[in-house]
């Protein structure tokens, strides 16, 4: 009985030492994932000469356009300590760009959080901005207001809060845009399956076109036509308006208010309708429609 006891401690024994060096071990491997991380360095930029237009080409970190406090121009970066970005003005135009990331791939460094490039500006008018960038997300403040934009990113979202003279192009694969800009020329997003939202927004014209993600408009107008075509994408309209609606889906539902009558002219295969009747002196709004419903208000 005794050596049967002393047979099980043993066991007993074992398997607690076994679960331990587990433990160590499985402690050792996080501690050295967590020495691969390279934390976020700080560091700044000053800007010297005389620029209207601006552009910024990055991949992985989030950039910021805000207002400075000082009424100076700056570039302040959260990024590898390795990583330094190129400041430079040169023909009227404010350039900046980080280096392009090597091949054991410099992003996976960042544990307490992204890595980041915030442009200060004093508040006021410039020229065109142009942003390029991969993942990281794209902000501008609405103290600030350019002659045009363009945004391209691939998973990176743009949120577009300053008022634009000129003509605003948004080109993504699944990064979200949300533009309220107060004014804004033409107004064209491409995007695979990231959400479109215009908001509190005035623009001379609208043309999204998406594939399956969703578009909505909220207290905006246009003072030309608007386009929206997606596929599985739905699309909504809440309190906004424009001369013309052409509005395209597959599977997608399109509902909303408008603001002022239409000439309505709707086409479903199999989804449910139900629009205002229409107005021929009024402007035309076209729907088309697979297997989606359609279901339109007027609320001046």
């Amino acid at each position: 009985m005794k050596r049967r006891f002393s047979t099980l401690l043993l066991s007993a024994l074992a398997v607690v030492a076994v679960g331990g060096l587990t433990l160590l071990r499985t402690g050792l491997t996080a501690e050295a994932a967590r020495q691969d991380w390279t934390p976020l360095v700080t560091k700044n930029y000053p800007v010297t000469g005389t620029f209207t237009d601006i552009s910024i080409t990055g991949y992985y970190e989030d950039i910021y356009l805000r207002p400075s406090r000082d009424g100076t121009v700056s570039v302040t970066t959260r990024d590898a300590e390795s990583v330094t970005h190129t400041v430079s003005v040169a023909n009227g135009v404010l350039s900046i760009s980080r280096p392009e990331p090597d091949s054991t791939g410099d992003r996976l460094f960042f544990h307490d959080s992204d890595p980041e490039l915030i442009l200060y500006l004093p508040a006021g008018d410039y020229g065109a901005l142009s942003v390029s960038t991969m993942s990281g997300d794209v902000q501008t403040a609405s103290r600030l207001a350019f002659s045009a934009a363009n945004f391209t990113t691939i998973s990176g979202d743009v949120e577009l809060y300053s008022s634009v003279s000129g003509n605003v192009v948004c080109n993504t694969t699944s990064g979200d845009i949300e533009l309220r800009c107060p004014t804004a020329g033409a107004v064209q997003v491409v995007t695979t399956s990231g959400d479109v939202e215009l908001n509190d927004s005035y623009v001379q014209s609208l043309s999204v076109e998406s594939t399956s993600g969703d578009v909505d408009l909220e207290r905006s107008t246009a003072a030309g036509a608007v386009e929206i075509s997606t596929v599985s994408g739905e699309i909504s309209l809440e309190r906004s308006d424009a001369a013309s609606l052409t509005l395209s889906t597959t599977s997608g539902e399109i509902e909303g208010s408008l603001l002022s009558a239409k000439n309505f002219s709707v086409t479903s295969t199999h989804g449910r309708v139900q629009v205002p009747d229409s107005d021929p002196t009024a402007g035309a709004c076209t729907i088309s429609t697979t297997t989606g419903s359609v279901w339109i208000t007027i609320r001046p």
